[in-house]
């Protein structure tokens, strides 16, 4: 089905109308949607262009509305006992179709607006969104066969062009005629250098951090982006961001060079510079490339470009490497121990199993690798004693689970179990010392474990008895 937004009996009375539509032909002055990327099947009209309107008219048949993208609620970092941490899904999406469910303390998606850019899933850091086809395990094979192929046949320092197989491929064709032209020659222009591999994508933003890395432990010595005016504006921003972190990583380890940069093309007289900008020496890629394969599980992806990266650093030059505060999915976390009571809340809200304690004494622990720098910890603490520090630590420790901070456990005064810490129990008693309901043995019970102020209760003669009416 479809409908015409628009009447031909302006006299008619007004009725109120609900259905759904495959096709929807907007003609009104102000369009229905007005964010970047419009629905699937939806088109405003603006009376001019032909072209648009003869595209539209061509959706005869019958079509499957994809859906783009799979969701994992448990690796969500998005919220936890009512506090908002990672938005960064949200915050660019172009389509408007994800959105904050308050009430499930998760994101929830429309499939119907949906465009498949894929972009949520680059920026997620905890890998909970996915794209769900093409798979990030395809593009991965695809990037590893063509970097391998190019490698075998004798070549060398190649560079990954990514770029859209709509416009993006448009403006690549438009430079390798504009090279052809006597006029091209004039001003200059060589077209793609033969070290350069362009590769095709649904949308450029539906890769990131994790195949980005991935390329040039394969063996590519840059990864580059080709944006046109197809892509939302915060796509630019938040792809920029995630090639920040990855050059930091990659000029951390020693490797030499530029490894990363978005290319903008708008119209033809932007060829000229894309063509300058593809004739740049190639940066420093690892001597030994790499052999795994891309993951569905785009963390364990980004661990594997990791090492083979770090066990082939030409020179590191510390054991950590500071990284960009923006963007970044990985870190650490800076604990002020005279704040923390150890109450444990954070090891609650850590939506990836960073954090930890241990059953055995009052401890809290940390494993680094874990970390998607999400704040939903640092949210959660009622001390205000937790803080993220985005960095890449290159020592063992960063697999391992860590001591953060530990403290003397409370004994219970009646049985000599510990059931908490000394310095948690002391605060609590400072704080209801005075409080008319905590005085006397009730103040004393808070100092006794779970079991032993039941008993104490029940065994204390001046205690209020509550009998059970017999049936």
């Amino acid at each position: 089905m479809c409908q015409v937004a628009g009447a031909i009996d302006f006299n008619r009375v007004a009725s109120s109308q609900s259905n759904t539509y495959d096709l929807v032909l907007d003609l009104r002055a102000t369009p229905a949607f007005t964010q970047h990327a419009k629905p699937q099947g939806y088109l405003h009209w603006d009376g001019r262009d032909i072209k648009a309107l003869l595209a539209w008219r061509e959706l005869v048949g019958e079509f499957e509305k994809p859906k783009f993208f799979s969701y994992k609620q448990k690796l969500c970092a998005h919220s936890r006992n009512e506090k908002e941490g990672c938005t960064a899904c949200i915050d660019v999406c172009s389509a408007s179709a994800i959105s904050s469910d308050k009430h499930r303390q998760q994101i929830k998606i429309n499939p119907n607006l949906c465009v498949g850019c894929g972009t949520c899933s680059t920026v997620c850091p905890s890998g909970a969104i996915a794209y769900a086809y093409p798979r990030a395990s395809d593009q991965g094979v695809k990037i590893k066969t063509l970097l391998s192929t190019y490698l075998r046949s004798g070549g060398k320092q190649p560079s990954l062009l990514l770029h859209s197989q709509g416009r993006g491929a448009q403006w690549l064709g438009e430079l390798g005629r504009a090279a052809q032209l006597e006029k091209g020659q004039k001003d200059g222009i060589h077209g793609v250098p033969a070290r350069v591999l362009p590769l095709a994508l649904w949308h450029t933003s539906s890769t990131g951090l994790e195949l980005w890395l991935t390329a040039i432990a394969y063996g590519a010595s840059q990864v580059w982006l080709l944006l046109t005016d197809e892509e939302a504006p915060q796509y630019a921003t938040a792809l920029r961001e995630q090639m920040a972190v990855a050059q930091a990583i990659l000029s951390g380890l020693g490797y030499a060079g530029e490894h990363f940069k978005l290319l903008h093309v708008r119209d033809a007289r932007d060829l000229a510079e894309l063509d300058r900008a593809l004739q740049v020496a190639p940066a420093q890629a690892p001597l030994r490339h790499a052999s795994f394969a891309v993951q569905a599980d785009k963390r364990v992806t980004l661990e594997l470009a990791l090492d083979h990266l770090i066990s082939h650093a030409p020179q590191p030059r510390a054991e950590r490497i500071a990284l960009p505060a923006t963007g970044s999915p990985l870190g650490t976390l800076a604990l002020n121990k005279d704040a923390c009571t150890l109450c444990l809340s954070c090891v609650n809200a850590c939506p990836v199993g960073a954090l930890g304690d241990n059953a055995q004494a009052p401890q809290l622990r940390l494993i680094e690798k874990n970390c998607v720098q999400c704040g939903l910890c640092v949210k959660t603490c009622p001390e205000k004693a937790l803080s993220l520090l985005s960095q890449l630590n290159l020592t063992a420790q960063r697999k391992e689970a860590v001591l953060l901070h530990e403290m003397q456990p409370y004994a219970c005064v009646r049985c000599g179990k510990p059931f908490g810490t000394l310095k948690g129990i002391e605060a609590m008693l400072g704080k209801l010392a005075g409080h008319s309901m905590f005085q006397g043995a009730a103040l004393e019970r808070l100092k006794m474990c779970g079991d032993c102020r039941v008993i104490d209760i029940y065994s204390a003669d001046n205690e209020i008895k509550i009998n059970s009416i017999p049936s």
